[in-house]
């Protein structure tokens, strides 16, 4: 008896497959990892957990499509064979603007290692610098203000140690800062060539580039408490190329020789037609230590007698702004990056909603009508007349609706838009946001989004008005606010949807003066006429701005965040919630949560707002600590 059955035939692989693979082999050999797993995907590539994330490339690749994700796996692959982390933290600065910087650098000395050496490598890099550039819309930038020095400083340094032209895209934004960086400090770019392949030695050379910036620490008190393991550093440095830093040097040469061996036999795949990938380029936070990049920069303590709120001041607020998320952003550029916004989070979407909906339902509950029975008066009750047939000597019943406890409700989220946030941070807390502000809406509670950061780096206009004073003693806050409003309470979330993108752009995030941005936010709200009124603040870190740190205390907007915050738990009506992604602002508020990771912010936000509404939540005493969420 013949069969009808036929034999399964093999699924047929997609168009790119082959291309990945050549991909995820080259890397691995350059970074000598040859069980390094890695992804394809349509997220921010970078390295997380150990493994590396590239972007998904399109079924039918242009020859500049396969350039670019080639570009993003050298610059992957020469961070793990050219860099090292315990180096690397012990060099970082510790103001945010320079680590920025000194990240920014580090990424064009490890990128600069393997474009000297290979060919292939350096038109990979410059077809994928050049589109995320691009990408950022840096191509259209007229001001410094919207155009970050660290990037500038990292094409500056990359043109010092390849001898390459910063790519089309990232001119503009180049030549916006060329003169002033070179004014300060062009001898120290020039001192960077000699020391490429040294880690330690172009660290220090960074440091002394900062500092001609006028970006730099203090590192003596550091100098002093390293002291033995600098002493031992020094004796192995002393022993100069038959030492510890030539094996080194050698080392990395030899990896980077034998991955051009390696690279030779593998496929070239740049092909047939159209999209291109829709990841930008990594953080180097992402691709770099993570323990010490992501960790936000907090001013030290100062002493008790320092200045409070009351004696706080800005030295001019005239170039201070208030703005609107539509009028910082075309219409077209906002859908793109709301769309943008959407493809990275779509799998949290989905997270977020389902407790965005059990949120809902508590709420929904709580409104509902109740009414009481068998009353002497009231509404005559219908369902109970059969008694009357039955008795007609019972008396009538009565009900009455009882009065619901929801109150007229409005939230406030303060988003922190500051450049530490970049990344992942920003995203979750924007699409959260979001997904917040649908789920309240529904329920009757109106919502409102508001961001803070500053127009400029080091101080903006603010710092050219004092510059221009002759430099005045404790001139206080020393750079020009930008205070953004995403979502007013009164718009429909439909009609204010698209604004959440505008925290995607580059260059938007920049210093954080949390004291005044929540004052600000607390002020509207007292203005609205809803009988509830709750605050939430969302923030990575405290107050942090190196114009105004520079010439006042040590702890200057520290000190006035505390006021700000006091005066509000003390003698406001408003409720105030605050919300701390890897930062303890449990020693900043009463009613606060620390989360380790920004993926846990949508239950964070959800659970908090839920015990508010809740009403045994309610019933216990207002102002409590609330407890500490990890990981």
């Amino acid at each position: 008896m013949s069969s009808n059955i036929k034999p399964k035939t093999p699924a047929k692989e997609a168009p790119n497959e082959p291309f990945k693979r050549a991909v995820t082999g080259c890397l691995r050999a350059i970074a000598r990892q040859p069980e390094l797993e890695i992804a394809f995907a349509a997220e921010r590539p970078g390295m997380a957990g150990g493994k590396a994330r590239l972007p998904e490339p399109p079924r039918k690749l242009t020859a500049a499509d396969a350039a670019i994700v080639r570009g993003h796996a050298d610059a992957i692959a020469l961070r793990m064979a050219c860099h090292d982390n315990a180096i690397h933290r012990r060099l970082l600065p510790g103001s945010q603007q320079g680590r920025a910087v000194f990240e920014a650098i580090e990424q064009a000395r490890v990128e600069a290692i393997g474009a000297r050496r290979m060919q292939g490598v350096a038109k990979n890099l410059e077809a994928m610098l050049d589109d995320k550039f691009h990408r950022g819309k840096f191509d259209e930038v007229t001001d410094r203000a919207d155009a970050p020095i660290e990037e500038a400083l990292a094409m500056l340094v990359r043109e010092r140690l390849t001898g390459q032209a910063p790519p089309p895209a990232a001119r503009r934004i180049v030549e916006l800062w060329r003169s002033w960086i070179e004014g300060r400090a062009g001898r120290d770019l020039d001192r960077l060539e000699d020391m490429i392949e040294d880690q330690r030695r172009f660290g220090d050379a960074v440091h002394d580039l900062l500092d001609s910036l006028d970006m730099g620490d203090d590192r003596s008190k550091e100098d002093e408490e390293d002291s033995d393991e600098s002493n031992e550093e020094g004796r192995q440095d002393e022993k100069g190329e038959d030492g510890e830093s030539a094996e080194s040097e050698d080392s990395q040469r030899m990896s980077l020789e034998e991955a051009d061996a390696a690279t030779e036999d593998l496929p070239d795949s740049a092909a047939e037609a159209t999209d291109a990938p829709t990841a930008d380029m990594p953080d180097d936070s992402e691709m770099g230590d993570s323990e010490s990049a992501a960790e936000p920069w907090r001013p030290r303590q100062g002493a008790k007698n320092e200045p409070r709120g009351p004696d706080y001041k800005p030295f001019v607020t005239r170039f201070d702004e208030i703005i609107a998320a539509e009028d910082l952003c075309e219409p077209e550029e906002l859908e793109r990056l709301r769309g943008y916004l959407d493809k990275q989070l779509a799998h949290l979407q989905g997270v977020v909603a389902r407790l965005a909906n059990r949120l809902q339902r508590r709420l929904m509950a709580q409104q509902n009508r109740s009414w009481e029975f068998d009353l002497e008066e009231g509404l005559l009750d219908p369902a109970r007349l059969s008694r009357i047939i039955i008795d007609p000597m019972h008396p009538l019943s009565f009900k009455r609706e009882k009065d619901t406890d929801f109150r007229d409700t409005v939230v406030t989220l303060l988003l922190d838009n500051s450049g530490s946030m970049r990344g992942r941070p920003i995203t979750v807390a924007a699409t959260c946001a979001d997904i917040l502000a649908r789920t309240l809406e529904r329920c009757g509670v109106k919502v409102e989004i508001l961001g803070f950061t500053t127009r400029a780096w080091k101080g903006g206009q603010s710092r050219e008005a004092w510059l221009a004073a002759n430099k005045p003693a404790n001139p206080g806050r020393l750079n020009d606010l930008r205070h953004i409003i995403y979502k007013s309470a009164d718009a429909p979330w439909r009609r204010a949807r698209r604004h959440l993108g505008l925290m995607m752009r580059e260059g938007l995030l920049k210093e954080n003066i949390d004291g005044e941005a929540l004052d600000w936010a607390h002020k509207r709200l007292l203005a609205r006429t809803e009988q509830r009124r709750i605050l939430m603040m969302i923030s990575d870190g405290a107050p942090v701005d190196d114009s105004t740190l520079s010439v006042n205390a040590g702890n200057y907007l520290e000190r006035h965040l505390r006021w700000v915050i006091e005066d509000i738990q003390e003698r406001s009506p408003v409720e105030l919630i605050a919300i701390g992604i890897g930062h303890d602002v449990t020693r900043y508020y009463r009613r606060a949560v620390t989360i380790v990771d920004a993926e846990e912010l949508g239950g964070a936000m959800i659970e908090k707002l839920a015990e508010l509404f809740d009403e045994k939540t309610k019933s216990e005493p207002v102002r409590r600590p609330l407890r500490r969420l990890h990981a």
